[in-house]
């Protein structure tokens, strides 16, 4: 009977799915064979059609850095707007629209054809427990999507992916990384978006986490050309600086306060030059490119790593801190609001426990269990692997 319920719920959920849509960014032909960018947007729900706000101005970095390669949007169809029309408005032109409900296979049944993906950023509700939620809680990309290592094999050299959502690091990145021996970066909280101010830092949107309502009408500091905010520019999806509390529970035995990288199946060597390649397509306030200086590329780097407070100077802290660290060797600094979690380039040492109801994890029940013990050196280390992948930019 409990499994009867549940399959029952599975059934409802699928009535109200969606179909997907893929497009092409800045072009109108869709080749499986040429160097591609993926982009993928999940069903927004509460949130509108904002995930695709932010692979747009994800979309127009990766233009910008790479104009020779494709840019693919894999999309959840939104309900009650014109998706394709939106989608045109913000220069992804339609190839094609799948009825199926989008979930993990699907994903990965579009996915397979391409034969040389450059990356993959995934814009979604996700969870530690249940993976990406592509569209809606019923259709996911988790842990037991049938054969997603079938993606093996079609990534270029220097690929990687980057799951933006909350908590998509706890588990399902190092998954991926495993499963697609590409390196694989994924949140240790919730994740949410932060907006362009005039004083020229990206803030988070809620009310008492920005200095005041003078945001930034154009954004002058992340692209080649200055770009209109009104053209999604100024918008990006960032992790918070505070342990998640929402529907599964309270994770308040720690976190992290930025996207952790894991290298399953590479080399240390391979994984931070990857990582310091990443953060060329960052939205953040600097622009810059392989040509950059190391002070332009920590520039932007600090912008990565580090929290922001609009009532002290955060931001500052975390950036003294990180250079004192490279002389001092002092790699404690922590700036998480609670305990920082340990972790490296496989796993972390912390766990979600959820207590278990009709077989499935019970919402509002799940805690974070850190293993560590001592002071923790995850964000130092992290810093450093970038500079290190830095050098290899340049050599």
């Amino acid at each position: 009977m409990k499994k009867s319920i549940f399959t029952t719920l599975l059934i409802l959920f699928s009535i109200n799915s969606h179909a997907f849509l893929v497009t092409t960014y800045k072009s109108t032909s869709l080749d499986y064979n040429r160097p591609t960018r993926i982009l993928v947007t999940g069903a927004g729900d509460d949130l509108g059609t904002q995930f695709q706000f932010v692979a747009h101005a994800k979309a127009f970095k990766y233009n910008q850095q790479y104009p020779n390669e494709q840019i693919v949007l894999i999309s959840a169809s939104e309900p009650n707007i014109d998706n394709i029309l939106e989608l045109k408005g913000r220069d992804f032109n339609f190839q094609l629209e799948n009825k199926s409900s989008f979930n993990g296979s699907t994903f990965l049944d579009e996915a397979v054809k391409f034969t040389q993906i450059a990356s993959i950023d995934i814009f979604s509700h996700s969870s530690a427990q249940y993976g990406i939620h592509l569209d809606g809680k019923a259709h996911r990309l988790t842990l037991n999507t049938k054969n997603v290592d079938r993606l093996k094999g079609h990534f270029i050299k220097d690929a990687y992916a980057f799951i933006h959502g909350c908590n998509g690091g706890f588990n399902l990145a190092p998954f991926l990384s495993n499963a697609w021996e590409i390196p694989v970066a994924g949140a240790m909280t919730s994740t949410n978006f932060q907006r362009l101010h005039s004083d020229g830092h990206f803030y988070l949107t809620e009310d008492g986490f920005f200095p005041n309502t003078d945001w930034a009408k154009t954004n002058n500091l992340s692209f080649n050309n200055p770009m209109k905010c009104s053209d999604d520019m100024c918008l990006r999806l960032k992790s918070d600086n505070n342990a998640y509390t929402g529907f599964w529970g309270e994770y308040g035995d720690g976190g992290l306060s930025f996207y952790k990288f894991f290298c399953a199946k590479n080399s240390e060597s391979d994984c931070t030059r990857v990582m310091a390649k990443s953060l060329l397509s960052f939205v953040g306030k600097s622009n810059i490119n392989l040509k950059s200086n190391l002070q332009e590329y920590k520039k932007s780097l600090f912008d990565f790593l580090c929290p922001i407070s609009a009532k002290r100077d955060l931001r500052g802290e975390c950036e003294r801190n990180l250079e004192n660290s490279l002389v001092t060797g002092d790699q404690t600094y922590n700036p998480f609001t609670k305990t920082q979690i340990e972790c490296d380039f496989n796993s972390c040492e912390a766990e979600i426990q959820c207590v278990h109801f009709l077989s499935i994890n019970k919402p509002g029940s799940c805690k974070l269990i850190n293993k560590f013990e001592g002071k923790s050196t995850t964000l130092v280390r992290e810093f450093k692997a970038y500079l290190e992948g830095y050098k290899q930019l340049n050599d």
